[in-house]
């Protein structure tokens, strides 16, 4: 696996998460960066600086102790010490050892970056003539020895005079700035998922078959660009359909006018001896009606009706009752009233009842069987039959509009408008359709309908 797949591999999906990492590693470089600044033009200048006044006070107690006769050197140290009685931190503590190599206490190199880069300072400034080590226990304190007179004098520092102990100091700041980066984040992409997710419902909407477009107040430059080509695009869309819709109806309503005047003049001939042929015009005149009747239904898609409360049982007992109760076999399960469009549903129902009965029954089979349940946060309506099915490479062609079932299923004429209005009607209820092959034969249509009571 390459570098870039391991990055892409590692990274947030979320864009909150990315601005996240993005922030972090913004603050984390800039106090590296501060680091750097911090240790070049403070600390090791600061460090310098406290190495010049240490030789300065050390250097200052040896020119005192040479001056002293040696039975006097004691009793000078201890006075440079500030005596026993003294103890405070902020003095210069003094004490003396032997030649013999005894040292005031255990010696270390000091662990602390600061404190190593003063001891580094330290021991250039000093030079060769002096000695230095960091004692940790019991107490913090910097020891520097020189001799005199083949006698080692050590000169203890107490650490608090140059150095403290910002640790505590450091978590704090850094827990601050981690914090301000979530915060941070969390604005930025407040600001950023608001319109965002506003889009998406509009773009929800559409695909719906609603057209909804995006308020442009209070949105930035960048935002506002994006939502105004949004809108634009949805005001294109439904200018497009309403043309369509447009253009469906009239060529509906003009078929129909000759159609009218076919049935007419079928029915003026009734009294001839062609009784085969004005069936069989009859029958395509009542097919050609139908068509149209499916274009008109498609070009409707139940936008232009207002939501209500409706019984959905009731609205297929309807659509029973309309298709003849000995051909379809009902079993309504308990639901909830839900908000929909009722015509437009029933339209929807209805067509796949009428497939079912049209293309799903075989000879001694009993028609078509509709059911509804609940699941979950959703209704169920089942339209089943006992005719061959659909082959699986065809189902979703099937959805699309002006497209039929090969001649295994469609036995009769079609507009193949069916399966497209009902799925166009189930995106507008914030539904969809599925059609599923049953065993050994036939097709079940579920209609899934999202559990609304607001109208």
């Amino acid at each position: 696996m390459s570098t870039t797949s391991v990055m892409r591999t590692l990274l947030p999906k979320s864009l909150f998460g990315r601005n996240l990492l993005l922030f972090v590693a913004v603050i984390l470089a800039a106090e590296i960066a501060n680091g750097v600044v911090f240790r070049v033009l403070i600390q090791e200048p600061r460090a310098a600086r406290i190495a010049e006044v240490a030789k300065l006070q050390i250097e200052t107690a040896r020119a005192a102790l040479l001056l002293v006769p040696a039975d006097q050197r004691a009793s000078l140290m201890n006075r440079l010490a500030g005596g026993e009685e003294d103890k405070s931190p902020d003095r210069l503590a003094i004490s003396r050892t032997t030649t013999g190599g005894e040292q005031p206490a255990p010696l270390i190199e000091p662990r602390r970056a600061s404190m190593s880069i003063f001891m580094q300072h330290l021991r250039e400034t000093l030079g060769p003539q002096y000695q230095a080590g960091w004692q940790a226990e019991p107490e913090h304190r910097l020891w520097v020895g020189t001799r005199i007179d083949d006698i080692t004098y050590w000169f203890g520092i107490d650490s608090t005079v140059f150095v403290s102990n910002n640790a505590t100091l450091f978590v704090v700041f850094c827990s601050a700035a981690a914090l301000l980066a979530v915060l941070g984040a969390t604005l930025i992409q407040r600001r950023i998922n608001r319109p965002l997710h506003a889009l998406a419902a509009a773009a929800a909407e559409i695909g719906r078959g609603r057209i909804q477009t995006i308020p442009l107040d209070n949105l930035t430059l960048e935002i506002a660009a994006v939502a105004h080509s949004f809108n634009r695009m949805a005001e294109q869309l439904d200018a497009a359909e309403r043309e369509r819709a447009l253009m469906l109806a009239g060529v509906s309503h003009d078929l129909r006018t000759p159609l009218a005047k076919l049935s007419l003049a079928v029915a003026i001939l009734a009294d001839a001896n062609e009784p085969e042929l004005i069936t069989g015009m009859q029958r395509n005149i009542a097919a050609a009606d139908a068509i149209i009747g499916q274009f008109i239904d498609f070009a409707r898609m139940g936008g232009d009706e207002a939501q209500q409360l409706c019984d959905i049982n009731e609205i297929i007992g309807d659509v029973v009752r309309s298709a003849g109760k000995e051909k379809v076999a009902a079993a309504p399960g308990a639901l909830p009233p839900i908000a929909c469009r009722p015509l437009a549903l029933r339209r929807a129902i209805a067509n796949l009842v009428e497939n079912a009965l049209r293309y799903g029954t075989d000879e001694g089979s009993q028609g078509a069987e509709v059911s509804t349940s609940v699941e979950g946060n959703q209704i169920r309506i089942r339209v089943a039959d006992h005719g061959p099915g659909i082959p699986l490479e065809q189902m979703e062609r099937l959805r699309q509009p002006f497209t039929r079932a090969d001649a295994a299923r469609s036995k009769t004429a079609g507009s193949g408008l069916g399966l497209a209005i009902v799925e166009r009607i189930a995106r507008l209820h914030g539904g969809r359709l599925i059609l599923a092959n049953r065993t050994p034969q036939g097709l079940e249509a579920s209609l899934l309908l999202p559990v609304q009571t607001e109208s």
